[in-house]
């Protein structure tokens, strides 16, 4: 029996062990409002470090969530860097999960629900465990490792991206790899895995106008300006029926789809009848469909008006001329989009427009990072998809939601990033009973295996 053998038969062996640690994980509420809660997922993480003979540096971060940064050498001269953060999101109503309880894992029907199962915990602590098999059954890894996790990208990885920043060189030895597997991937029920070729960007801005010193009654309403109509004119501005953002230079930098994108774009196995039955839908916008349904996508950057706010309508009816009113706007990005220059663009544009008088605050910001298919370690995820799941891999051109991948790039120019992991399409990310399938755990863990022993074998 060789190594792969040996090693996939210990993970079999040990899966009521690995699922039994997640459990333990997930029920450290590490969310941005319990930081005690953050610093215990920060030691857990340690331990397992620890008991999986990898060493471990943490990294504190002033007014911030420290990083941890795992280091094991291997055979081959060859580093692939392992990107995961700690932290999630706020569970939301314990009544609509499974089990009433959003940090309590239960399973059903093969898959298993916690809030952090799948984003990101189960990804993160899947990586020690597999690397923690290898060297369990042969000692020694193929390849370098490195693992970077951090404890606020949910809340835009504020810590990190100040830390990569003020600190460039220190934080450069953390990221030197020559291939990083970002945080998740994804399946869609039976089919092969998947691999995300880059991370899209973001920004988010609030957009905030006051027109008097408070509400007056709405017969006031020919003469006293209405911050709501101010802030509902200014809005129109940004986007128009046929869907075109109307900031000027918003389009400028996109790069547009490479012949061999395309082709893996039309492979791609995009569900949009099942999407549209879920969500109840008669159509997509522009009535769009198929390869140019896909290309939309990926492709199109978006800006969506996330919520709107005038005249508190929640405390009941009230006939009045609201003197403040407030909108959340987000735009996500593609390459090779620049959310700064965004956020310069949209701040003079509503001044030239007339609307100076509408306050524009710039929340934060990614940029994209993409990375090319045509890379040398395309074929040994390949192979290594084809050994686990007995089924092709799937390329989808990159991650939908938006990361802090950029700061990666800060460290090392041109780095390689690729997102794999043991993810689905139904895994409810920031929504009720969040879930990830048992079986899709622990093939994704022999697929990394499976990955580093061909990346260390590879000319």
């Amino acid at each position: 029996m060789g190594d792969l053998e040996r090693i996939f038969a210990y993970i079999d062996a040990h899966q009521d062990e690995y699922f039994s640690q997640l459990g333990e994980f997930v029920h450290i509420g590490s969310t941005a409002s319990c930081p005690e809660e953050r610093e215990k997922a920060r030691e857990f993480i340690e331990k397992k470090f620890q008991e999986a003979a990898v060493d471990c540096k943490r990294v504190p971060i002033q007014n911030g969530n420290a990083l941890l940064c795992g280091r094991k050498e291997g055979r081959s001269d060859r580093t692939v860097l392992l990107y995961n953060h700690y932290d999630v999101v706020e569970p939301g109503n314990p009544d609509k999960w499974e089990s009433k309880d959003p940090y309590h894992m239960v399973e059903k029907n093969g898959y298993l629900y916690a809030r952090g199962v799948s984003d990101d915990k189960g990804p993160l602590l899947s990586r020690i465990q597999a690397i923690e098999a290898i060297l369990k059954v042969v000692g020694e890894l193929p390849v370098g490792i490195r693992f970077l996790f951090e404890g606020d990208e949910e809340s835009g990885s504020p810590s990190m991206m100040s830390f990569a920043k003020g600190h460039l060189d220190e934080f450069a030895k953390y990221v030197q790899s020559d291939v990083c597997f970002w945080e998740n991937g994804r399946r869609q029920g039976d089919g092969g895995p998947w691999a995300r070729y880059g991370v899209r960007g973001n920004c988010a801005f609030d957009l905030k106008v006051k027109t008097a010193s408070n509400d007056v009654h709405g017969r006031m309403g020919a003469v006293i300006p209405s911050a709501s109509w101010r802030l509902v004119w200014a809005l129109s501005l940004l986007k128009g029926p046929d869907e075109k953002i109307r900031i000027p230079g918003f389009y400028d930098d996109i790069v547009a789809p490479t012949e061999e994108e395309m082709k893996v774009l039309d492979a791609f196995p995009y569900g949009e009848e099942a999407q549209k039955e879920k969500l109840e839908l008669s159509h997509f916008v522009l009535d769009v469909t198929g390869l140019e349904l896909k290309k939309r996508l990926y492709y199109e950057p978006t800006l969506s008006i996330c919520g709107l706010e005038a005249g508190e309508m929640y405390k009941g009816p009230r006939g009045i001329v609201p003197h403040e009113a407030s909108a959340r706007i987000s735009c996500y990005l593609v390459a090779n989009q620049d959310p700064e220059r965004i956020a310069a663009n949209l701040k003079k544009y509503l001044a030239d427009q007339g609307f100076s008088d509408v306050e524009v605050r710039y929340l934060d910001g990614t940029v994209p990072v993409k990375t090319p298919i045509q890379i040398p370690e395309t074929p040994i995820l390949e192979n290594a998809a084809q050994l686990v799941y007995g089924k092709p891999l799937i390329k989808e051109i990159t991650q939908m939601g938006a990361g802090p991948a950029i700061a990666l790039r800060w460290g090392k120019p041109g780095l390689k990033i690729i997102g794999i992991g043991p993810g689905n399409t139904n895994g409810n990310h920031h929504a009720p009973n969040e879930n990830i399938r048992k079986e899709d755990y622990i093939k994704s863990m022999k697929m990394l295996v499976a990955f580093l022993y061909g990346y260390g074998e590879a000319e």
